[in-house]
């Protein structure tokens, strides 16, 4: 997994945004990282989501990084100064909120592992990445180049990750030669315009190219789901104490096992 490469290097491994700081500019950063390396012919790429150092430890930065990353090939949670989101913030407190969307992209990015790999096969088939910056499907409109921050995920998803702190709405250019379904609202839009949509802290602006197979679920119904569970605080010693005694019995250790007849 380097950070550091040559020409040929993306045949061997996959890479990631290096050390980056955890704030909305490393955000920013990796937003157009990613974009920048598929170009260079980099598609395997991920991030550290929160950031590596100066980490601000922030509910607004950490969400919207979660979104971000569903939308990259891998999404990894961390360093994250080694807390989880239970235990995240200075001094440590409950995130329900964090844990939400944690848990919402999370299943959102497993949920669409079919769809990735099929799409690293045509990047490793054709050169065509798997993030594709919108200059690079439709390189004659100006809207394509200058809205970076939105940019295609396979051929048929759509997403325009937000990076600035407090921003509830995101301006989106749509391709043309083509119609969008909104996967928050359902709403069908039409190519070829740039339009302004609601994005609350939760809602990564999402769209489905009308006519494709993919199926991203009920976003909402996922995001109702998983704020019920977030709000409700596990015993974490008891939970500890679960895990344990579930991996004393399937991994024992090698001289207690020996012991028993």
């Amino acid at each position: 997994m380097p950070r550091a490469a040559y020409t040929g290097s993306s045949s061997y491994g996959i890479f990631w945004g290096g050390d980056v700081g955890g704030t909305e500019y490393g955000l920013r950063a990796e937003i157009i990282g990613v974009q920048r390396a598929a170009v260079m012919g980099y598609p395997n790429w991920g991030s550290d989501t929160g950031g590596y150092s100066g980490q601000s430890m922030d509910t607004e930065v950490v969400g919207r990084w979660l979104g971000f990353s569903c939308f990259t090939p891998i999404m990894e949670v961390g360093p994250t100064r080694n807390v989880a989101f239970w235990n995240y913030h200075h001094p440590a407190r409950y995130d329900a909120d964090l844990i939400a969307i944690w848990r919402l992209y999370a299943r959102l990015h497993a949920r669409l592992a079919d769809y990735s790999f099929a799409q690293a096969k045509i990047a490793h088939e054709t050169g065509l990445p798997i993030v594709r910056p919108l200059f690079l499907v439709e390189p004659a409109a100006p809207a394509a180049w200058a809205n970076w921050w939105t940019y295609l995920y396979g051929s048929d998803i759509l997403v325009s990750p937000v990076w600035k702190r407090n921003q509830r709405e995101q301006e989106i250019y749509l391709p043309a030669n083509a119609k969008w379904r909104d996967a928050w609202t359902g709403k069908i839009v039409d190519g070829g315009q740039t339009i302004t949509v609601k994005s609350e802290l939760y809602q990564l602006p999402i769209y489905a190219r009308v006519g494709s197979k993919v199926e991203l679920g009920d976003l909402q119904k996922e995001w109702a789901d998983s704020v019920a569970i977030a709000n409700t605080r596990p015993d974490l010693k008891a939970l500890d104490a679960e895990v344990r005694q579930w991996f004393d019995q399937h991994y024992p250790n090698p001289a207690e096992a020996a012991k028993k007849p």
